[in-house]
């Protein structure tokens, strides 16, 4: 097991539920965009782990998806709590699924970015 999986599968259980960080981990977001949603969260221990651990493991380039799915976890936050489009994101769910619901609810700056993504092969 790589050292930045041991680190979330370790503190995972003490990450609060609905801040930035879970949601960056639920929507598979690179080691480096979850050390910094850990950050804003005030996580710092966490952060710290996995910034030290990246400087120690030789990362993949970064994949596409995981950069959407970072944006939307920004964007995440200028959301009414209770849209649907906001508990896709929370949740997770498919880019698909929160595409459409962004749509439905007049988000249209998320699907477009959402619809970009799809056309240019990152999602």
């Amino acid at each position: 097991m790589n050292t930045i999986k041991r680190i979330l599968d370790e503190t995972k259980d003490s990450i609060p539920n609905n801040s930035r960080t879970a949601m960056a981990i639920r929507n598979g977001c690179d080691p480096e965009s979850v050390a910094s949603f850990a950050v804003r969260d005030g996580l710092q221990h966490l952060a710290a782990s996995l910034f030290s651990a990246l400087g120690i493991e030789e990362e993949a380039d970064q994949k596409p998806l995981a950069c959407v799915r970072s944006r939307l976890i920004d964007l995440y936050h200028d959301l009414p709590p209770n849209c649907q489009t906001a508990q896709l994101i929370a949740a997770g769910a498919r880019l698909e699924d929160i595409s459409e619901a962004a749509e439905d609810e007049g988000l249209f700056s998320i699907a477009a970015m959402l619809s970009e993504a799809e056309q240019e092969g990152e999602v």
